[in-house]
């Protein structure tokens, strides 16, 4: 670090590299963060105790039926949302808890409750499938549900601003993040994506297809009318929402070359290239569904995850398969929509991170040549990839977020935090617990060590006074030259 404080000052070293080479460090550095707790309970005191003296982290629950969905603002990196197996919904502030080395039990600031079975207005009836804030507007959020319906909330309010009976069990929904239009892309039980129309309030389209249930649907970051989706038949299908056709492209996994090739070929060759198919009927991303999908913040990769245990990179321009491979490690056999995490380009040195969700631990992965950067291991998960069933298995997570600082242009570059933050990712587990996962960096001199976690006040008696001891024997003692 002191030889990068010197290169920047003699200029050798610009600012925004200097930036990148020190979030590179923390990024490589994550860690749990247990002194960050989420309990999901009403706050009831009467007599002046403290937040922390419900228990231990381990008996917190922020949903007691386990935790399904997260979603984070992406404006200030400040509001994160819960949903829960049960179907309630909860709000939950970051910033309340000041320092963030200290710690904290967080508490809902608002939930919307469980509404019963048919109830029209109010919450879920049954467990949350997916959440997500509205990319232009951090007071509002949208929630889908195995009840088969698709909610619109204000932040805010907390209230209910429209409702959306799709019919259909909706695995997850996607907004674009650069479009005029106010499409919300949900992918069914059924073998179409369902087009939402906010501004009309109407399912408006159906994206046709022939291969069993969507389980995920991604919008490109840089065309506001191009989205993939993920199909239980294996297939990614890339539409263009304004052509009657629909499907423009489908990911190959046998095709390491792309379009391009394709189209020289066809020129070599003397073929009519409008003439020549652009991809094959029955090409497939993977060789069972397809359950994740995800577009890198700069559009030129799509990063796509399937049950066959396999994660694949794609060139977006050409669809051409990477042949990144990351190895035996994954671990995909969930017929529900997987999270996929990507740093944001400009971050970092180098090439960007994965994020993968792998059962009990995270994995942190190079995007490009798939190799394990490090093992972030849920307490507990002794044996992350072993034996499932019990309590080992009600610990899998079950979706992660990154909580980056809103506003990050990309002439400056993104930044990692929000607020008092410095940088985090948030995980959902079946036990219902929220964990936090943070750069290790060392903590402020100021930071009180009554604050340092399940450590006994005798253990920290003694270590003050041994420190103390060889402070005075060293000091104390006059040293003579002879």
């Amino acid at each position: 670090m002191q030889a990068r404080l010197l290169t920047r000052e003699t200029g050798e070293l610009g600012p925004h590299e200097f930036a990148r080479t020190v979030a590179s460090d923390l990024v490589r550095s994550f860690a749990p963060a247990p002194q960050h707790r989420f309990h999901g309970e009403a706050l009831q005191r009467s007599d002046g105790a403290s937040d922390n003296a419900d228990g231990r982290a381990h008996n917190m629950r922020a949903h007691g039926a386990g935790v399904s969905s997260l979603a984070l603002d992406k404006f200030d990196g400040r509001l994160l949302v819960s949903g829960g197996a049960e179907g309630a919904i909860k709000v939950w502030d970051l910033e309340e808890g000041g320092n963030p080395h200290g710690m904290h039990t967080y508490r809902p600031v608002a939930t919307m409750a469980r509404a019963a079975r048919d109830q029209k207005g109010g919450g879920h009836s049954h467990g949350v499938t997916h959440l997500d804030f509205y990319p232009f507007d951090p007071d509002a959020f949208l929630s889908s549900s195995y009840d088969k319906r698709l909610k619109l909330w204000s932040t805010q309010r907390c209230a209910l601003s429209a409702e959306f009976d799709l019919n259909a069990t909706i695995y997850s929904h996607a907004t674009s993040p650069v479009a005029d239009h106010l499409l919300v892309a949900c992918a069914t039980q059924h073998s179409n994506v369902r087009l939402v129309d906010l501004k009309s309030g109407s399912a408006v389209q159906a994206l046709v297809a022939h291969g069993g249930p969507v389980l995920c649907a991604a919008w490109s970051p840089r065309r506001e009318h191009v989205l993939a989706s993920g199909h239980a038949d294996g297939k990614v299908r890339i539409w263009d929402t304004r052509r009657a056709g629909g499907v423009v492209a489908q990911l190959d996994q046998e095709d390491s070359l792309g379009v391009v090739h394709r189209y020289r070929h066809a020129v070599a060759t003397g073929a009519d290239w409008d003439r020549v198919p652009r991809f094959r009927a029955a090409a497939q991303a993977h060789d069972e569904a397809v359950n994740g999908l995800r577009w890198t913040d700069d559009g030129r990769y799509i990063v796509s995850a399937g049950l066959d245990r396999r994660i694949r990179v794609w060139d977006a321009a050409t669809g051409a398969n990477t042949l990144a491979s990351f190895g035996s490690l994954i671990q995909n056999q969930h017929a529900k929509t997987a999270s996929i995490v990507v740093t944001p380009s400009g971050l970092t040195t180098g090439r960007e991170l994965l994020f993968w969700a792998n059962d009990q631990e995270i994995l942190v992965l190079d995007l490009h040549d798939g190799n394990v950067v490090t093992r972030l291991r849920s307490p507990g998960a002794a044996n992350p990839v072993g034996p499932r069933g019990g309590e080992m298995g009600r610990n899998r997570i079950t979706t992660i977020v990154w909580r980056g600082a809103g506003g990050g242009g990309r002439q400056m570059g993104p930044v990692m935090g929000g607020g008092n933050a410095l940088g985090g990712i948030y995980s959902a587990h079946l036990d219902g617990q929220i964990r936090a996962w943070m750069p290790q960096i060392p903590g402020p001199d100021d930071v009180d060590e009554t604050d340092e976690l399940d450590e006994d006040e005798e253990v920290k008696r003694k270590k003050r006074k041994a420190v103390d001891d060889a402070y005075r024997s060293l000091m104390g003692r006059n040293i003579t030259f002879t």
